[in-house]
C-alpha cells in the first residue's frame, strides 16, 4: 500500500546470482514473514480494551531483518516498507479490528447527522433518533456493484456505507471495508479515524510480511527449476 511501485518493478528484476544467495535463506525468510503473519492472526483476548490488543512485533521483525542476506536489496525495501508504527509499538490484530468495528459502526450511526465540527444539542438528539429507526435488514448491495461496475460512492449515506463496509468484514476482506469507511464523513468519518489508521497499519504490515513469503517461495522455485 506504502509501497513505490517503480522502485518495487526494479527490484523485480533480480540478477541469478542475488536470487541464488537469497535462496540460502529462503526458509528462513519464509518461517520469519509467517510468523508475522501468525501474529496478525491472533484471535482477540476477552476482557481488554481493543487499544491493549495491539501486539508487539520486535521479535518478528527481528527476526525478518536477520534472516535476510546482505546482498538482497529487494527483501530490505519491502521490511523498511513497514510502518514505523508497527515496527515500534505493534499492530492491532484483524480480529481485534472486526470486534472494534462494530463499536466503530454503532458510533457513526448516532452521530449520522452531526457535522465534523459538532453541533447543538439538538442535532445529537435528531441523529440518535434517526439511528433507532434504521431498519438494518433494509440495505442490500446492488449485484452491478459487488461486480465492480461503476459506481457513484457520493451517494451511499451512512447506514450504507457501514453496512457495506461489515459486508466485507466478514467475509475478511479488510481492505475492501477500509475504502467503504473512508467514504464517511462529519462526526462520523472523526469517530472511524482511529480505527482507519490502526487497520491501514494492518494491511501495510501483512502485505509486507505476505510479499516476502513469495519472495522466499519465488528463490526457492528458481533454484529447483532454472538454477543449474
Amino acid at each position: 500500500m506504502c509501497l513505490n511501485r517503480g522502485k518495487l518493478h526494479g527490484f523485480l528484476v533480480t540478477s541469478k546470482d542475488a536470487y541464488s544467495l537469497s535462496f540460502h535463506q529462503a526458509p528462513i525468510l519464509w518461517s520469519s514473514s509467517q510468523s508475522l503473519l501468525q501474529v496478525l492472526k491472533k484471535q482477540n483476548t476477552p476482557g481488554f480494551l481493543w487499544k491493549d490488543q495491539i501486539k508487539p512485533l520486535h521479535n518478528e521483525i527481528s527476526a525478518l531483518v536477520n534472516s535476510i542476506p546482505r546482498n538482497d536489496e529487494f527483501a530490505k525495501v519491502i521490511v523498511q516498507s513497514i510502518p514505523k508504527e508497527a515496527r515500534e509499538r505493534g499492530v492491532c490484530p484483524e480480529e481485534s479490528l472486526k470486534k472494534r468495528f462494530r463499536d466503530v459502526q454503532k458510533l457513526a450511526m448516532k452521530l449520522d447527522l452531526v457535522p465534523a465540527e459538532g453541533g447543538s444539542l439538538l442535532v445529537y438528539i435528531l441523529s440518535y433518533l434517526q439511528s433507532l429507526l434504521v431498519i438494518q435488514s433494509a440495505v442490500r448491495i446492488p449485484q452491478s456493484e459487488l461486480d465492480d461496475d461503476e459506481v457513484n460512492f457520493s451517494q451511499l449515506t451512512t447506514h450504507e456505507v457501514l453496512y457495506r463496509a461489515k459486508f466485507w468484514l466478514d467475509r475478511d476482506n479488510l481492505l475492501q471495508a477500509l475504502k467503504y469507511v473512508n467514504l464517511l464523513k462529519g462526526a462520523s468519518r472523526s469517530v472511524a479515524k482511529r480505527w482507519m489508521h490502526e487497520a491501514k497499519i494492518f494491511l501495510e504490515t501483512r502485505q509486507a510480511a505476505n510479499i516476502l513469503m513469495a519472495h522466499a517461495s519465488a528463490a526457492n522455485l528458481k533454484k529447483m527449476w532454472f538454477v543449474k
